[in-house]
């Protein structure tokens, strides 16, 4: 039986979680602050994380291994019966599929365990302290406002952005422009690493074109049917894009554009997500610009 998970917001605006468990089988740690008794499992301490809802549910499930994916000092990947899940360092990129932490470093890891609330890498084992929002909120005005999204697509705005449109095929991006769910069958799995190129850009599409009210219904069924096409990782991302959820960097920057935010704030917040790793913040940047209507803001 699933877990109910109740969730609190104190003045201070920490976000408790409780999981009320009539069998009671599994508990979230509440985490607020620091923890002032140091616990444990099985030996190992017990490290607090964020985790989206999504992600926290998943995890309420019975303990089981887990392939790696990838592993590094600031990210592990996870291969969790053909859906992705991370654990993140502090200095990670906070994709929406992963646990994030305050640890400098991650551990080496060669095999790992999930479930019963954590994630478990080696002498590292994390657990679900508290639930964090990862969707974009509705932003029905951003609809109105895709003027502001338009010189994103111009040749020489950034050399980044330029570069997305040199790789991608044209004619994909017109259709992806065009709600035409015939774009995904170019773009899926597109490019090289663990989130190709074509892929961020699909990804993008899909929470903007959420956000602002639009139809995406027949491209997300699209990315859906195709998802052995590209990696693991790529398929869960544009999974929960699907339902929303992205890097803090692409809601901050949609946010602020649906608010009407000044064009020297916008273009803050944009290069803020170019910054997102080698290619991947472009490819979002491009989707989102590529869901919305260029008409007139009012």
């Amino acid at each position: 039986m699933r877990q109910t998970l109740v969730a609190t917001v104190t003045p201070d605006r920490e976000q408790h979680v409780t999981a009320v468990d009539p069998f009671g089988s599994y508990r979230l740690w509440i985490a607020s602050g620091d923890d002032p008794v140091p616990r444990r499992h099985q030996g190992a301490p017990l490290t607090a994380s964020a985790a989206s809802p999504w992600l926290a549910d998943r995890l309420s499930g019975p303990s089981r291994a887990a392939r790696v994916l990838a592993a590094g000092p600031q990210a592990v990947y996870l291969d969790d019966g053909g859906v992705a899940l991370g654990v993140l360092a502090r200095g990670a990129v906070a994709v929406p599929v992963a646990l994030r932490t305050r640890v400098e470093r991650l551990p080496e890891v060669a095999h790992a365990v999930v479930g019963d609330g954590r994630i478990g890498l080696g002498h590292l084992v994390v657990e679900v302290g508290r639930l964090s929002a990862v969707a974009a909120p509705p932003l029905p005005w951003l609809a109105e406002r895709g003027g502001l999204l338009a010189p994103w697509l111009r040749p020489g705005t950034d050399p980044r952005l330029d570069a997305v449109r040199a790789e991608l095929p044209a004619p994909a991006l017109g259709l992806l422009a065009a709600g035409e769910a015939g774009a995904v069958d170019a773009l899926l799995g597109l490019g090289g690493g663990l989130t190709p190129l074509g892929d961020d850009v699909l990804a993008g599409w899909l929470v903007a074109r959420r956000a602002a009210g639009l139809p995406h219904d027949a491209v997300a069924a699209a990315v859906a049917a195709g998802a052995t096409r590209t990696t693991t990782l790529s398929a869960t991302l544009l999974q929960r894009a699907a339902a929303g959820e992205a890097v803090p960097e692409l809601r901050r920057l949609l946010v602020a554009v649906g608010a009407s935010a000044p064009p020297h704030h916008v273009r803050a917040l944009l290069l803020d997500l170019l910054c997102v790793g080698h290619s991947s913040g472009a490819g979002l940047a491009t989707g989102a610009a590529l869901a919305v209507p260029t008409r007139r803001t009012p």
